[in-house]
């Protein structure tokens, strides 16, 4: 499948300067914005398009694969237009492409596609016993008064999503749902969870790799993002910092899991941020990055969120793993257990 003339869909030359490009964006995007009577299907070409010629690395990947005998389309993933499906694939993305883990390529390695294997074994019925082992998601989430229901709606929803599409993609991956970011307080052989905890959302453990994910609905077809707040619809949306969240839970796991078991392995940490449309459109809302938003990571619409996490829990060389350590520190630190 041949991907479409980005430099044609913005009206510009394959010479172009990036100035000339952000300035064909931005006009485009102006004339066609669905707010102002254009046409969804051009406004998607159009973001489609910025995506990938607004930055000067994906752009040089692109124009690599417009050169006829170069063969890089064999070795790259079959093209996913916006609203088409996920991005993700099982073959090996072209380029220098990277996520935030370790910044390594975001290639699948063969090990998410072997057998799943158990640390400690299963023959050992210590720290998890064999029905949670195998349990897929773990947690509920706490009730939270009157007003609580549109959170937890918004939140089941995330649920659901990661279960169909990630964890039926990754034998190992487990999924828990309202994690507190410090342990419980130990009495003897009894844990208590701690006094109104911080929590994350979501955590998705695949192998030694842990994801923090929060999620956000948003009322808009469109938004942007300048690091630290969401601004759509004339209004700004705060979002969690992840990235302490995710430092702080890689930290305070390690110790636990030292003290608890003498041992722990170097887990990695990785974070995203998904925004759900509210009329369910997984590629909504279309995310513009400025200032310093575009120099870290992106809040990405359900489906490009969806296609980010299974590339970075597939890139890891243990991506076959179940660490049963980590499930029982993460079970342990689960606000609503009784919901599993």
């Amino acid at each position: 499948m041949s991907e479409p003339d980005f430099y044609a869909v913005l009206g510009v030359t394959p010479e172009a300067e990036p100035q000339a490009i952000r300035a064909a964006y931005r006009r485009a995007a102006r004339q066609h914005h669905p707010d102002r009577g254009g046409s969804v299907e051009k406004f998607h070409q159009i973001q489609a398009a910025w995506e990938v010629l607004g930055s000067a690395e994906t752009r040089a990947d692109y124009d690599l694969r417009r050169r006829p005998g170069t063969g890089a389309e064999a070795d790259s993933p079959a093209t996913t237009e916006e609203g088409a499906g996920f991005t993700y694939s099982r073959s090996a993305p072209t380029g220098n492409r990277r996520t935030r883990t370790k910044q390594r390529a975001a290639e699948r390695s063969p090990s998410a596609d072997k057998p799943v294997t158990y640390e400690p074994p299963l023959s050992s019925p210590e720290p998890l016993n064999l029905t949670l082992t195998s349990q897929k998601v773990h947690g509920g989430f706490p009730a939270k008064g009157l007003f609580g229901g549109r959170s937890q709606r918004r939140q089941q929803r995330s649920v659901e999503l990661l279960e169909k599409h990630v964890l039926s993609a990754l034998p190992a991956a487990r999924l828990f749902n309202s994690v507190s970011l410090a342990p419980s307080e130990t009495s003897g052989r009894r844990h208590r969870r701690a006094k109104n905890p911080t929590t994350a959302d979501h955590v998705l453990l695949c192998g030694p790799v842990l994801v923090l994910i929060s999620s956000l609905e948003v009322p808009g077809a469109t938004a942007s993002w300048d690091g630290k707040s969401l601004r759509t619809s004339g209004r700004s949306l705060p979002l969690p910092d992840l990235a302490a969240a995710a430092k702080q839970l890689r930290t305070s796991l390690a110790r636990q899991i030292q003290a608890e078991h003498g041992a722990g392995g170097q887990t990695q940490t990785d974070f995203q941020h998904i925004l759900l449309a509210a009329d369910g459109d997984l590629f909504h809302p279309v995310v513009e990055p400025q200032g310093a938003g575009r120099s870290g990571p992106t809040p990405l619409a359900a489906g490009r969120a969806i296609g980010h996490l299974v590339n970075v829990l597939a890139a890891s060389d243990r991506a076959n793993l179940v660490d049963r350590h980590l499930m029982a520190a993460l079970r342990s630190r689960l606000t609503s257990p009784e919901e599993s």
